[in-house]
């Protein structure tokens, strides 16, 4: 069996969710610009999580398939800030078993990033993270 590297199987599980956008007829193009877009596509993923009584009456996404769509989704997330800001994956040197971008010193995690954006809705805005890491790496 192969072994893949972290940065391979994030560029694989990136492209995932570029096909994805497509079948949304919404095209994902690593700029600053597509974040918009993918911040919607994940406000509709929010949506989809049933809230109050309807999370008694309803059955939403299960945890499993909310991370499997925080690793796809940040996975693009992750590739566009590499191409905008810079930096590599890792496998995280700080947390157990989780992903990492590495930009100098400083880790950041896109996939965790994506996971609270699809929790916690709009208060987890991906445009605004993306301006506040440009702000932090002085881009």
């Amino acid at each position: 069996m192969t072994q893949f590297t972290v940065a391979e199987m994030m560029r694989a599980y990136a492209e995932d969710a570029q096909d994805l956008a497509n079948q949304l007829k919404v095209e994902l193009n690593y700029t600053e610009d597509s974040l918009f877009e993918l911040d919607t596509i994940l406000e509709k993923y929010h949506q989809g999580i049933p809230k109050g009584i309807k999370k008694i009456l309803s059955k939403g996404p299960s945890e499993d398939q909310i991370n499997q769509m925080a690793k796809i989704w940040g996975a693009y997330l992750g590739e566009t800030i590499i191409k905008q800001l810079g930096g590599e994956w890792i496998q995280s040197n700080t947390f157990d078993n989780t992903i990492a971008i590495k930009i100098g010193e400083t880790e950041i995690y896109p996939p965790a990033k994506i996971y609270k954006r699809i929790k916690n809705g709009s208060e987890d805005n991906i445009n605004i993270y993306f301006k506040v890491l440009k702000q932090d790496f002085d881009c």
